[in-house]
């Protein structure tokens, strides 16, 4: 019996989820009082740092630093994780939205009383520098030496630091204004469906909408949800607008080629690579259209538009995954990866580290978060369908690299970069659909499950490639001085977008306005790890499977968290990602899906 939620019922609100489905954070603090009292010791952990000002002279003082350092920033980042949470449960919730703001402007105060830091250490010759990277003293700090040598053609004077970190809270305010407007503030009408029942819309059953196989519930629901969008496109134009202006100013003062490259330059990865990305898609975009040729055909559309890209092309076989049965099938598909990941896998069922079901004012999609003073947390708003069995298994992969990490390195080196977090997510994703392929011999299933990996494919690879070329896009259209209206911004992405489906696809010109909704726009080219990632995949999931040293290496990999530049983490787990033919390699298999799955479908 299925215990996923019925979508044609109204959404719950936050007291009425079920406790069993929703996540501890009593496991972070018990009640209020206690983050109260942890807020209370910021000051106190913050004046040894303080009191080093003007004598950051040797590698001695300079271990001092770092040691007092991660003491404070260990309670800052679980101050932040539990607001966070609590705030994203309910984005509604006065009280919720009250903490989070005193969080930020609590860091926001501490990084302006700190910005001093990295430009005296920095304010020392090269020599110097390198000398204190290579003595015993620093030896538990040589990769934060490393990193903090790399920016020092990137720091201005302490005046400067200091002016821009009391500016960060105002620099990260266009995210915070789409969270709300989109999440908290933003109503949808109900769209009829395929009986002609009113049926709750919003951003998390927008894409269950669209997997509708009656396809005027499709149309009516697009419509629907982006005309909403449309009624607030003013302002969520200048909102973007405002994001890539403070990216190209940063990226400008810091005396940076671009924003690209200001972005990239922390994890030491090249401009090449973001590059060589978009133009591997560009050719391997002939493989996409035969995709969406395959689609036309098995759906019978003489014109497909784009409320016609999610719906499962498999006929008559729809299929409905309850949370428990989803649960198992991730326990048991990331079983090869031994004993140890096994026993995260199963704290994260038995502990609550899971947020489950939606519920209103509930932040949308989903995400994998927590400190390193706590185990990880997962928001969820699970719809029962095959994709959010997929993304369970993905937010666990984000989780799971989180909890080995965190057991395997001190503080300072856990946290691990975006770009390698794509890859611990998806390798689940890859090893879930392999598990499921070799679990059934039914072959509408197996043709299920191939629809499913070429739609990962379209979304992850394609789709996610497209949003980068995008955000490059129109950070060089404001680099140019070009105005970001909201009819520009639309122009340039319904012309992109039409590029990548071809000409099969009639689009709606709604589809312009997609760039409205999209969340990731405001985290700093942040998109195209998820392409990168999905591509390794693909090698590293087969690797895992052969056991043995290849196992062990991801494991590795896995546990190294953030200790060495991520490219170099990745190439020592035993895929090289500046190396193009990893990217050949997924377009191949993609292909190979597409051919098996018209072999299915095709009579």
């Amino acid at each position: 019996m299925s215990n996923s939620p019925d979508t044609s019922t109204a959404i719950p609100t936050r007291e009425q989820a079920e406790t069993a489905h929703t996540w501890d954070l009593e496991a972070i603090y018990p009640d209020p009082k206690a983050w109260e009292d942890d807020f209370a010791r910021l000051d106190t952990l913050l004046a040894p740092i303080l009191a080093l000002r003007g004598k950051l002279s040797s590698a001695t003082a300079i271990a001092s630093l770092f040691k007092a350092e991660d003491a404070l920033d260990m309670i800052v980042e679980k101050l932040y994780t539990y607001a966070h949470h609590r705030e994203d449960e309910d984005t509604a919730n006065q009280t919720n939205q009250g903490r989070m703001l005193r969080m930020r402007g609590k860091h926001v105060e501490i990084m302006g009383q700190t910005a001093w830091i990295t430009p005296e250490i920095l304010s020392q010759p090269l020599e110097t520098l390198e000398a204190w990277r290579d003595s015993p003293e620093l030896a538990p700090y040589r990769r934060t030496m490393i990193q903090l040598i790399r920016q020092k053609p990137h720091t201005l004077s302490e005046p400067e630091e200091t002016l821009l970190s009391k500016a960060a809270e105002v620099v990260s305010a266009p995210s915070k204004i789409f969270s709300l407007l989109t999440n908290a503030d933003m109503r949808f009408p109900e769209v009829p469906n395929e009986k002609g029942e009113p049926q709750p819309l919003s951003n998390g059953r927008f894409i269950p909408m669209m997997e509708n196989r009656d396809r005027s519930v499709r149309q009516r629901a697009f419509e629907t949800f982006y005309d909403t969008y449309i009624g607030f496109e003013n302002t969520l134009a200048t909102t973007l607008a405002t994001s890539v202006k403070a990216r190209n100013f940063n990226a400008e003062v810091r005396h940076y080629e671009s924003a690209l490259a200001a972005s990239l330059h922390a994890d030491s990865v090249p401009t090449s690579l973001y590059d060589t990305l978009i133009d591997s898609v560009h050719d391997a975009l002939p493989a996409f259209h035969d995709y969406i040729a395959l689609r036309k055909e098995v759906l019978g559309i003489d014109a497909p538009n784009m409320w016609d890209m999610y719906v499962p092309i498999v006929p008559d076989f729809d299929i409905k995954v309850d949370w428990d049965e989803a649960c198992e099938w991730v326990r048991e598909s990331t079983a090869p990866l031994g004993e140890e990941y096994a026993e995260g896998v199963a704290q994260a069922f038995s502990q609550r580290w899971i947020d489950v079901y939606e519920n209103k004012g509930k932040r949308s999609g989903a995400y994998s978060g927590g400190c390193y003073a706590t185990h990880p947390y997962i928001l969820m708003n699970y719809q029962g369908t095959l994709d959010w069995v997929f993304t369970l298994a993905h937010e666990l992969g984000h989780s799971m690299h989180s909890w080995l990490a965190n057991r395997a390195q001190p503080y300072r080196y856990a946290d691990y970069t975006i770009f390698v977090a794509e890859i611990a997510s998806t390798t689940n994703e890859a090893l879930l659909h392999q598990y499921l392929l070799e679990k059934t011999n039914d072959p509408r299933m197996k043709a299920y499950l191939l629809n499913h990996l070429c739609d990962q494919f379209r979304g992850t690879v394609y789709r996610q490639t497209m949003f980068a070329e995008f955000e490059k896009l129109i950070h060089e259209m404001d680099d140019r001085g070009e105005p970001m209206t909201a009819e520009a911004i639309s122009n340039a992405y319904y012309d992109l977008n039409a590029t990548f489906h071809g000409k099969l696809v009639n689009a709606d010109r709604r589809i312009s306005h997609e760039w409205s909704r999209i969340p990731h726009f405001y985290y700093n080219f942040y998109v195209y790890k998820y392409a990168t990632g999905f591509c390794a995949a693909q090698i590293f999931s087969r690797r895992v499977l052969e056991g043995g040293k290849a196992r062990d290496q991801y494991l590795d990999f896995l546990k190294s968290g953030g200790s060495d530049d991520p490219l170099e983490l990745v190439k020592r787990g035993g895929v090289d990602l500046t190396d193009r033919k990893v990217l050949t390699d997924a377009f191949a298999t993609f292909k190979r899906s597409v051919a098996e799955l018209r072999s299915l479908l095709v009579k």
